[in-house]
């Protein structure tokens, strides 16, 4: 395997949008980090700038999409679609300003942070950086919906959606997820949702920016978009969200990956269990990798 370094962006960034539910602008910067700084949020309320890694253990919604806080009433949401840019073009070090709760929706996929971060460039650091391999299979449960992540030398996935609609049974795709791949055949793909629940979310106050210019709106036997820019558009986005939700565990991975009708919830659970092994083996590792300090004879006298 080639030696991964670390990779920061060459100049800042500036992002507007609006949010998906408050449907109010929202500016997002993207600054260059030093390496080992990690993807840290700061969020500006006020006069207050607020710190929020990026990290498992900052995980503290998935209901609707990723949403990562400072244990307190400090939180941000949909970090996903940014996070499937970011690791799709191997960033690890980088600092997120943002005047919001939410980061924008920008046209409902990963695209825009794709084309911005690669307009601002980037930079490759001396330091590198250990990608996540599996040595045996792993897998969450919920019911009949499952994730699966196979030992691979490689990045690929096998996913599986099977919604009560007419164009949305069955649907499925298999595909590799090297950088070329992601950036033509699965970033740009938008997020989606049924105009019943839309239009329930926005009678209680949300969903408030969502529009057919940032999503894929299915009626009861159709869409409501004029067009789709894949004829499978909704199962690649869920793949989307998938490499979003995993990239919070802050390392590059590979494996297959297997997927039937999941969502956030079981991304970031199986994410928890991969890294809950992988720290384990790496620990295990480094201890049989040290040198004693004595000799087992000099330990007898």
């Amino acid at each position: 395997m080639n030696t991964i370094h670390r990779k920061t962006i060459k100049e800042s960034l500036t992002l507007k949008g609006i949010g998906l539910h408050s449907g109010k602008t929202v500016t997002l910067r993207l600054h260059p980090a030093p390496a080992n700084t990690g993807l840290v949020f700061f969020l500006y309320r006020g006069i207050s700038k607020i710190r929020i890694p990026i990290s498992l253990d900052h995980v503290v919604d998935t209901s609707n999409a990723t949403t990562i806080g400072d244990g307190s009433s400090n939180r941000i949401q949909t970090i996903e679609h940014l996070l499937a840019a970011v690791h799709t073009l191997g960033i690890t070090d980088c600092v997120l300003e943002i005047d919001a709760v939410e980061v924008p929706i920008m046209d409902g996929s990963s695209l825009p942070f794709w084309e911005g971060i690669r307009s601002a460039g980037i930079k490759e650091l001396e330091e590198t950086i250990e990608p996540i391999r599996i040595s045996h299979p792993m897998w969450v449960v919920d019911g009949d919906k499952y994730l699966v992540m196979l030992p691979s030398d490689e990045l690929k996935v096998t996913y599986n959606i099977d919604f009560n609609h007419p164009l949305l049974r069955g649907q499925s795709y298999t595909t590799k997820l090297d950088e070329n791949i992601l950036g033509e055949d699965i970033l740009p793909a938008r997020t989606f949702g049924f105009l019943k629940d839309v239009e329930a979310l926005q009678a209680r106050g949300l969903a408030l920016g969502g529009s057919l210019d940032n999503a894929v709106v299915l009626t009861d036997d159709g869409y409501l978009n004029e067009s789709l820019r894949y004829e499978n558009e909704c199962v690649r986005h869920k793949i989307l969200d998938l490499v979003g939700d995993l990239a919070v565990m802050g390392r590059p991975f590979y494996g297959h990956l297997i997927a039937s009708k999941a969502g956030h919830a079981l991304d970031i659970s199986l994410a928890k269990c991969i890294m809950s092994k992988v720290t384990g083996d790496e620990l295990t590792s480094f201890k049989s990798k040290r040198v004693p300090l004595f000799s087992k004879s000099e330990m007898a006298q």
